[in-house]
């Protein structure tokens, strides 16, 4: 499978149940299988405009690659 069609279905999980695509996510980086807790970060989440899936790391990588 490529990139496009890759982000194509990841885009189309997304836009059908974003919550649960976020607990996986978050299920999948952490290894937490707690979907009670996995409720609550995703509330936190939510909540939290700051706060970013990726590590912010990559904003600077980004910028670096555009110069």
């Amino acid at each position: 499978m490529d990139y496009k069609v890759m982000r194509d279905r990841i885009e189309d999980m997304v836009n059908d149940n974003h919550r649960d695509f976020v607990k996986a996510i978050i299920s999948i980086e952490k290894g937490i299988n707690d979907e009670s807790a996995l409720d609550r970060l995703y509330d936190a989440y939510m909540d939290n405009d700051s706060l970013n899936l990726l590590n912010e790391e990559f904003d600077y990588m980004i910028k670096e690659l555009r110069e």
